[in-house]
């Protein structure tokens, strides 16, 4: 999408991080919005803050879990903007801890918000996209959608899946004149480091209680942050590859060799997740230490 002035947009997960950026940077460039998130307080604001810039703005409450939100929610975008020309699916939760402990319900909530939106966005809007024969269409990802990371299995299951349904799409959407791209943020100062959900097993509860382990999410989310990129950074290097049609889009170049070493060379590949998670392990017993817990104590 070359141009985005007097376009119509429309953003999930909206309120905060990625998703707030994008509406202010698309305000920014001329583009009309509709935006959407399940936290209409914080949704409020930035639909004020979208309108301050003097762009037309309407704001919705849509869980994005349930196709019938979808439902609702497209009919007042279609009878108070017209047409959908650019579609950014961004919401996104992740729930971790230990592997054990994460039950069915985790997996189903978070393939819910992170996977099935994506179905529940396009099957909503895809459909009006091809009868006019124009469109783009965004979906963020990961770069736990592109490797198996450190991320909770249940989170790169779902970035995995919105990879592959990006890729699917561009190839059967390109000749119909509707483009598609996956978008595949780094660290990126968002909320989901603090409001993610962290499942600690039972004996570590038991022994360190729970206002312990609070502190101890609550630092790790700080020292993820200090190492993340402002997501009004990232947005506009997003923005830029939405303009050049790209079907990735990095917000860091450093994700392009993990890519290529996936490719070129399986066995190194192998060695590079190894190493890339026994990295993340000594991390984590040093963020433990410094409460003064060896994590081998509870093993």
């Amino acid at each position: 999408m070359k141009e985005f002035k007097d376009k119509n947009c429309f953003i999930t997960g909206a309120a905060s991080g990625i998703g707030r950026s994008f509406a202010l940077a698309l305000a920014k460039e001329g583009m009309n919005l509709f935006i959407t998130d399940i936290n209409i307080e914080n949704l409020e604001k930035v639909r004020q803050e979208v309108e301050n810039l003097g762009a037309t703005v309407y704001a919705g409450k849509c869980d994005v879990s349930k196709f019938e939100d979808f439902e609702t929610i497209a009919k007042e975008v279609y009878s108070k903007l017209g047409d959908v020309d650019l579609l950014i699916n961004n919401a996104g939760i992740a729930i971790g801890g230990d592997l054990l402990e994460l039950e069915l319900e985790d997996w189903k909530e978070v393939l819910d918000i992170n996977l099935w939106s994506v179905i529940h966005s396009i099957k909503v809007f895809l459909p009006n996209m091809l009868e006019r024969g124009s469109g783009h269409i965004i979906n963020v990802a990961s770069g736990a959608g592109i490797f198996g990371s450190t991320e909770p299995l249940p989170y790169i299951a779902s970035k995995f899946a919105v990879v592959g349904i990006s890729e699917g799409l561009f190839g059967q959407l390109y000749n119909q004149s509707i483009n598609d791209s996956v978008i595949i943020p780094s660290y990126v100062k968002t909320n989901i480091f603090s409001t993610s959900k962290m499942k600690f097993s039972k004996k570590f509860v038991e022994a360190l209680g729970e206002e312990k382990l609070d502190k101890i999410r609550s630092a790790r989310s700080q020292e993820m942050a200090r190492n993340a990129i402002l997501p009004d950074k990232a947005v506009r290097k997003y923005i830029e590859g939405i303009k050049n049609n790209q079907l990735y889009i990095f917000d860091m170049r450093s994700m392009l060799p993990v890519l290529t070493l996936k490719g070129n060379d399986p066995q190194q590949f192998e060695k590079f997740l190894i190493n890339y998670y026994d990295s993340y392990i000594k991390t984590t017993k040093k963020l433990f230490l410094k409460f003064g817990i060896n994590i081998d104590d509870y093993k």
